[in-house]
């Protein structure tokens, strides 16, 4: 079973069993995906800042673009705009409603054993991804 196919098989199952309309799991799917590549980016941009005077000329343009706006709203500011850039390209691409139903149609063709496994493919990843986010921020103060 591919990520995609635990991804968006899993969220349709789930929804389709709670007996709602099951191809809302691509919204899910595709939420939690712009969500892994945010944190993606997030991981090299604090890699990045290792490398020696990255970070005063990164803390340097932060403050010179957005004055004293706190860190809070500077975050927001520029992760809603990011956020919608990545989800449009993903339902563009990867979870186009044909891509999304021969997602569907792999998963739903496994055994049940399997199926249930799905939740781990997608979710570790992800954990591991908030991991380092959190390791690197915490060795870098």
């Amino acid at each position: 079973m591919t990520f995609l196919e635990a991804l968006y098989g899993s969220q349709y199952n789930e929804i389709q069993q709670q007996g709602k309309d099951g191809n809302k799991g691509r919204l899910n799917g595709n939420l939690f995906l712009s969500a892994i590549v945010i944190l993606f980016f997030v991981v090299i941009i604090i890699a990045i800042t290792w490398l020696p005077g990255f970070e005063n000329s990164l803390n340097n343009s932060i403050i010179n673009v957005f004055g004293s706006m706190s860190g809070r709203s500077a975050g927001k500011l520029l992760a809603i705009p990011l956020f919608v850039i990545i989800y449009f390209i993903i339902n563009k691409t990867i979870s186009s409603e044909d891509n999304f139903k021969s997602k569907i149609v792999s998963f739903l063709q496994y055994f049940d054993k399997i199926k249930k496994k799905a939740n781990a493919i997608f979710l570790i990843p992800f954990f591991i991804l908030l991991a380092i986010v959190f390791g690197l921020a915490m060795f870098k103060l």
